[in-house]
C-alpha cells in the first residue's frame, strides 16, 4: 500500500472496520481531541483545524467553525474533585468576597484594571449553577487570595470581623490561593478559552510571585499569555469582555516583561500592528497607559543584549540610547496619578534606568566622565538620590500593595549603589566659603533606600539579609560604619 491511500484510509475509515482491532502491519489512525460536528454526524474523520479540511473542500467552512464553537463545553472539574469544588464554591460565596472586591477597586485597579463592578457580578451570578460554577468560583477565589496576599490590611482598608476573615490576612490569602491552585490543577479545560480562564492564570500567577514560588509563577504567566492569544482569535463584538481582554493584553505584557528582565526570561508578547490600544483619554487607566509605555521599549532586541543571546547583528549603544529615552518620556508631567500608581510607576523607571546602566557597563558603554550623566560610572548614585526625593512624600501603604517585585527592584538599585560606592572615588561637593556639603552624601540615600526595604514585602524575610552581606563584602569598613551607624530600625 502507498503512502497516500494509507493516509486516505486514516481519515476515511468505514465506521464498520473502526471497531475491529488493526492487523498487524496495519498503521496506527491518529486521534484528533474532537472532532468538528459536520464530521461526526457523518461518521467522517477530522482534524484539529477550524474550520477542517474536509468541511473546507465542500464549502462549509463557517459552518464548521460555528458547531465546532458551539459544542464545546465550558470548564468542568473531574470526578474525583468533588471535594476541591465544594471548597471553592463555599468560599465564592463568603463573606470574603464582598471586602475583597471592595478592596481590589480601592488598591488595585488602578494598577491593573483588568476587572470591572459588573464583571464581578457576572461572575458571582454563575458561581451557583454547576455547568459555569467552576470556573466563576476559581476566579473569584484567586482574586481573594490576591488581594489579601498583598494589600497588608494593617495600613489598608477597613478592618475585617472574624466572619469575614477566620485568620490573619496572610495566613487566609494562602489558604485562598491553595484553594484556587487545587481547582485550577483539577479543571478539565475542553472549553474554548475564555477570558476568565487567562484571569484566573493571571491571579494564580501573581499569587505565586507574592509567595515567591518563582517557577511556578512563570508556568502560570505563560499560561496566561498562550491563552490571551487564543482567546484574541476568537473575539466578540467590542463589548465589556474585550475591553477587559485589551487591558488584560497590557498588564501581560508588563508582566511578562519585568519578569524577563528579573530572570533573564524571553518575551512572547509583542508589540504589532493588531496591539489593542489603551484609552489615553480616560484619567481611570492613565496609570496603565505610563507603565505600559515605561516597558515598550524592552522588546524581543532589548532582552536578546540583556540575556546575551548570538544575533545576527552586534550589540548596539543606540538601542540603549532609545530605550532610556522613551522610558526617560513615559511618565508625561501632566498625567493624573493616585498615590498607589506614583509609588510603581516612579521606583519602575528608575529600575529601568539601572538596568541599562548595568548593560552598558557590561558591554563597555560607560566612561569616567559624560555630557550624559547616565553614560558614567556614578549613575546610580543620582538614580538613588532621585528616588529618594520623589518618594518621601509617598506613604507606605502605596508601596505594600505592589508586593515582592516593587522590592526586588529597590534591593537592585541599593545594590548598584553598593557597587558604585566600592569601587568609584567619591568627594562630597563642599560649599568653600562656608565650609559646610552642597548635597547629602550618597551613603544618606542607601540607608534610606534600605529603611524602605525593611518595610516591604519580603524586605526584612529575605532582601535586607542580602543587602546586609553585598555592603560587608564591597564596602570598604570606614564607609560601612558609616552606613550602618546612621541607620536605625523603625
Amino acid at each position: 500500500m502507498d503512502g497516500g491511500s494509507r493516509k486516505r484510509r486514516g481519515s476515511d475509515m468505514d465506521p464498520a472496520a473502526a471497531g475491529r482491532p488493526p492487523g498487524p502491519s496495519a498503521a496506527k489512525r491518529f486521534q484528533v481531541p474532537r472532532a468538528c460536528q459536520r464530521c461526526k454526524a457523518r461518521r467522517r474523520g477530522c482534524d484539529e483545524r477550524r474550520p477542517c479540511q474536509r468541511c473546507l473542500r465542500a464549502g462549509l467552512g463557517e459552518q464548521c467553525t460555528a458547531s465546532s464553537a458551539g459544542a464545546w463545553p465550558r470548564a468542568s472539574l473531574v470526578p474525583d474533585a468533588g471535594a476541591v469544588q465544594v471548597r471553592v464554591a463555599e468560599l465564592a460565596q463568603a463573606p470574603v468576597v464582598d471586602y475583597c472586591t471592595q478592596l481590589f477597586f480601592e488598591l488595585f485597579h488602578p494598577t491593573i484594571p483588568v476587572l470591572t463592578t459588573d464583571h464581578v457580578a457576572r461572575l458571582r451570578a454563575a458561581a451557583p449553577f454547576p455547568e459555569t460554577g467552576a470556573e466563576a468560583c476559581s476566579l473569584l477565589v484567586a482574586m481573594c487570595a490576591h488581594v489579601l496576599l498583598h494589600a497588608e490590611l494593617a495600613g489598608n482598608g477597613p478592618p475585617a470581623s472574624p466572619t469575614v476573615l477566620p485568620e490573619d490576612p496572610q495566613t487566609y490569602g494562602r489558604s485562598l490561593l491553595d484553594a484556587a491552585l487545587a481547582a485550577h490543577r483539577r479543571l478539565h479545560w475542553h472549553s474554548a478559552p475564555t477570558l476568565d480562564q487567562c484571569l484566573l492564570a493571571f491571579f494564580l500567577y501573581a499569587g505565586q510571585v507574592r509567595l515567591a514560588r518563582h517557577s511556578q509563577a512563570f508556568r502560570l504567566l505563560r499560561e496566561a499569555t498562550t491563552l490571551w492569544a487564543l482567546v484574541r482569535d476568537k473575539r466578540g463584538d467590542g463589548g465589556c469582555t474585550d475591553a477587559l481582554l485589551d487591558r488584560l493584553f497590557w498588564v501581560l505584557l508588563i508582566s511578562e516583561r519585568s519578569h524577563a528582565i528579573r530572570f533573564d526570561r524571553s518575551i512572547t508578547l509583542h508589540i504589532t500592528s493588531r496591539t489593542p490600544n489603551i484609552g489615553a483619554h480616560d484619567v481611570s487607566l492613565s496609570g496603565l497607559w505610563c507603565l505600559a509605555a515605561l516597558f515598550r521599549p524592552i522588546d524581543s532586541a532589548f532582552m536578546a543584549m540583556k540575556n546575551g543571546e548570538v544575533t545576527a547583528s552586534s550589540p548596539s549603544p543606540k538601542l540603549l540610547e532609545d530605550a532610556e529615552r522613551a522610558i526617560n518620556a513615559a511618565i508625561p508631567p501632566s498625567a493624573v496619578l493616585k498615590d498607589v500608581q506614583k509609588s510603581n510607576l516612579r521606583i519602575t523607571s528608575l529600575w529601568l534606568r539601572v538596568i541599562i546602566w548595568q548593560l552598558r557597563l557590561r558591554l563597555g558603554y560607560l566612561t569616567e566622565t559624560s555630557y550624559h550623566h547616565s553614560l558614567t560610572y556614578r549613575y546610580p548614585l543620582e538614580i538613588a538620590k532621585e528616588l529618594t526625593l520623589s518618594t518621601r512624600d509617598l506613604p507606605i501603604q502605596s508601596m505594600h500593595v505592589h508586593g515582592i517585585g516593587l522590592t526586588e527592584k529597590l534591593f537592585d538599585i541599593a545594590s548598584a549603589v553598593v557597587d558604585v560606592l566600592a569601587r568609584v572615588p567619591h568627594s562630597p561637593s563642599i560649599d568653600h566659603d562656608r565650609g559646610v556639603a552642597i548635597q547629602r552624601p550618597p551613603e544618606d540615600d542607601l540607608v534610606y533606600l534600605r529603611h524602605l526595604i525593611l518595610q516591604l514585602p519580603s524586605g526584612q524575610a529575605v532582601y535586607n539579609d542580602l543587602l546586609e552581606k553585598h555592603m560587608h563584602q564591597a564596602l570598604p569598613s570606614t564607609m560601612l560604619q558609616g552606613v550602618i551607624s546612621q541607620y536605625t530600625p523603625s
